[in-house]
């Protein structure tokens, strides 16, 4: 990929490493985890909650991402999936949903590269833009859903984040939120008897 000001903006707050070819990719044991989920719950065991946040944690430290995730996001996760779900809708989440995810993540970086070449002639592509500086950013839609994809799985850097005033992406939260929703559900219910 040529050198381009708009992705030098952008890099340190995404998931992905320019390799020796001056190509965007994955970290080769991302790309292990991503394949595995991309073929089923039958190959990935990727097939509940608890095992998703297992191997969001693995991506998470394959990327080297030294913030941790919520305290209570990996009990979210699992909460969410394998109790507010119905068993058919989980299991048909996992079976379906999970494996075109990973497929998606995995043409993160081809699609930039697309993204970046069909931007070059407007200036349009994915950058960090200052405070009162003007400008657009046109993505397309597939883009957007593996950028969404990256959220769902906490794959974003989070650190330095604040120097840029970016809001946080990555869901870790909406799942801790659920977590302590649940829980403080249970113990208001545990607590009129």
């Amino acid at each position: 990929m040529e050198d381009s000001a708009e992705l030098e903006s952008i890099l340190p707050y995404l998931p992905l490493v320019i390799g020796s070819s001056r190509r965007l990719l994955w970290p080769s044991k991302v790309v292990e985890i991503l394949e595995a989920m991309s073929r089923g719950p039958d190959h990935s065991r990727v097939n509940c909650g608890e095992v998703l946040s297992i191997a969001i944690s693995d991506m998470r430290a394959s990327l080297s991402l030294a913030d941790p995730l919520a305290l209570s996001a990996p009990l979210g996760y699992a909460l969410f999936f394998d109790e507010l779900m119905s068993g058919a809708d989980s299991r048909k989440w996992f079976a379906e949903n999970i494996p075109k995810l990973a497929n998606l993540l995995l043409r993160l970086p081809s699609l930039l590269e697309v993204h970046y070449q069909n931007s070059r002639a407007y200036g349009y592509g994915l950058r960090i833009l200052g405070p009162q500086q003007p400008g657009m950013v046109l993505l397309f839609q597939e883009l957007i859903g593996a950028l969404l994809a990256c959220s769902l799985f906490c794959l974003f850097p989070i650190s330095n984040r604040g120097l840029k005033h970016l809001p946080t992406i990555n869901f870790d939260q909406l799942f801790a939120y659920v977590s302590s929703l649940l829980l403080s559900s249970c113990y208001q219910s545990h607590s009129r008897y």
